[in-house]
């Protein structure tokens, strides 16, 4: 029997809601938020983005990676070629950006061939007022340097999670990268006025998507980004991954 996006959603929320009642005691922590706020950006991404095997590492000893995961964008293409018909531009077979050459993976697709899931490194900042600075981006890109060789970037993609927009210089900083980055905005878990429980259902969701320069040429023609704007994803069994 298919299984609905809203049936999994409260699956999901539903074991949020047990971390929240065994870790009540600790609520006002650091620890707890952020563990909080890495649930939360799980369930988005996965959900929203269709990510599988997505895994909490986060710790005193995680290199600076809070989650993994795997991500395959051809059950995006292959939806939004249904739902926008085919994409209008030709997909190169290979383009550069910022000095290094890459293939997208949609012509991979078009072409026919097997086409393996992304490699997800995801770094969350749950803060509740400041936004993410360049330096932590920085930060985040050394780690991603030490973890992948560069013959194998595009088989990544790295992701920041934060609840806040850009900055300029950060939006800066990111574009010039040669490596694949996506900015995903999702708002912190709030409490409901006046309660102790959480509003699961205004709070806490995707925000806002974003890819970097490169990230946009290696994904370019899966249009994720309508995927996300048009709600494509509830229509979608989230079962089904290939």
């Amino acid at each position: 029997m298919r299984i609905t996006y809203s049936q999994v959603r409260k699956i999901t929320n539903a074991a949020i809601e047990r971390y929240i009642s065994l870790n009540k005691h600790t609520a006002g922590s650091t620890v707890f938020q952020g563990t909080l706020y890495e649930n939360i950006a799980m369930r988005e991404m996965s959900q929203k983005l269709g990510m599988t095997n997505l895994e909490r590492i986060g710790g005193a000893h995680d290199g600076g990676v809070d989650i993994t995961g795997d991500w395959s964008v051809v059950p995006i293409y292959k939806k939004m070629e249904q739902v926008l018909g085919p994409y209008r531009d030709k997909i190169p077979k290979r383009c550069t950006v910022n000095g290094a050459r890459l293939s997208p993976i949609a012509n991979k697709i078009e072409s026919g061939n097997e086409v393996t899931s992304l490699r997800a490194l995801v770094q969350c900042k749950a803060f509740t007022s400041s936004k993410v600075t360049p330096k932590e981006l920085r930060e985040l890109v050394g780690t991603f340097g030490s973890l992948v060789n560069n013959s194998e970037r595009d088989k990544f993609v790295v992701i920041m999670c934060s609840p806040h927009l850009l900055t300029k210089d950060g939006l800066k900083l990111i574009n010039g990268l040669r490596i694949p980055l996506i900015y995903l905005r999702i708002g912190m878990l709030r409490l409901l006025q006046g309660q102790e429980n959480y509003d699961f259902e205004n709070s806490g969701k995707l925000i806002n998507y974003f890819e970097n320069e490169y990230a946009m040429q290696l994904l370019q023609g899966c249009r994720v980004n309508e995927w996300i704007d048009y709600d494509i994803y509830k229509n979608v069994d989230p079962t089904c991954s290939k």
